[in-house]
């Protein structure tokens, strides 16, 4: 490839995925750079997302990775499919790299609470604190001769004109919830409503809604954007019928 010719572009179905993993997933691998000999340090951390997308994770401040990252805060981050049948190497998974930092937005506890309930636990606890990886690069592997070469731009969320769709957020939410057990279990997919886990919708942005019934997590996926209130409803009321007929 010549210096003045354009990468390829990657497949949408590529695109789709990655952005729905890292919405979904709620448990990665972190590697952060060891204080002492510089060599790296894996550790299971628990995940939420930003509305952008972005990671955010409950750090203590006396775990290792945590001082790993005050000392250097290049990490990368590995998400992966749920476990299923088959082999694991043929399931989608997404790395993550770039610099990890406290996350000051008010938010962003809340956010990840709702993705992570157990949290709620030691949330308050005054060695526990917000942090937001700031994304730099990513490798994308959808199994096997599944890989495919994205951007950040390609997974994150444009928030520019979102303003007004988070403020509302709290509301959209509670009129979606507030619809029932059984439409929420249809959203979903579940064949059987009344057999079905509890599904709540917990939070929402431009390109589609998060719901979680437990320690299972769900993605509504947009194929455009919406980035206000009125859009979103237009367009989350275009998908529920699309998809449940």
């Amino acid at each position: 490839m010549s210096a003045t010719q354009p990468p390829p572009t990657p497949p949408l179905e590529a695109k789709t995925e990655a952005k729905r993993l890292l919405r979904v997933a709620r448990v990665g691998a972190l590697a952060t750079l060891d204080r002492a000999s510089g060599g790296p340090l894996t550790t299971l951390v628990s995940v939420g997302s930003a509305y952008d997308g972005a990671p955010l994770f409950l750090l203590s401040t006396l775990a290792q990775h945590t001082k790993n990252l005050a000392a250097d805060p290049r990490a990368s981050l590995l998400l992966a499919s749920p476990p299923g049948r088959g082999d694991p190497l043929n399931r989608p998974r997404l790395t993550l790299s770039g610099p990890i930092a406290a996350e000051p937005a008010p938010d962003a506890r809340a956010r990840f609470v709702a993705r992570n309930p157990k949290a709620k636990l030691y949330a308050s606890f005054a060695d526990f604190s917000m942090f937001k990886m700031a994304i730099a690069a990513v490798h994308f592997n959808g199994g096997f001769a599944r890989a495919a070469a994205l951007t950040p731009a390609d997974i994150l969320t444009d928030l520019g004109d979102a303003d007004a769709l988070i403020a509302a957020e709290r509301v959209l939410l509670e009129e979606i919830n507030a619809r029932g057990a059984a439409f929420l279990a249809r959203l979903v997919g579940a064949e059987r409503a009344d057999r079905a886990p509890h599904w709540r919708a917990i939070g929402l942005d431009p390109d589609g809604l998060d719901l979680a019934a437990g320690a299972r997590a769900a993605r509504i996926s947009f194929d455009a954007p919406s980035q206000n209130p009125e859009a979103w409803r237009e367009t989350f009321a275009t998908y529920f019928r699309q998809w449940t007929g």
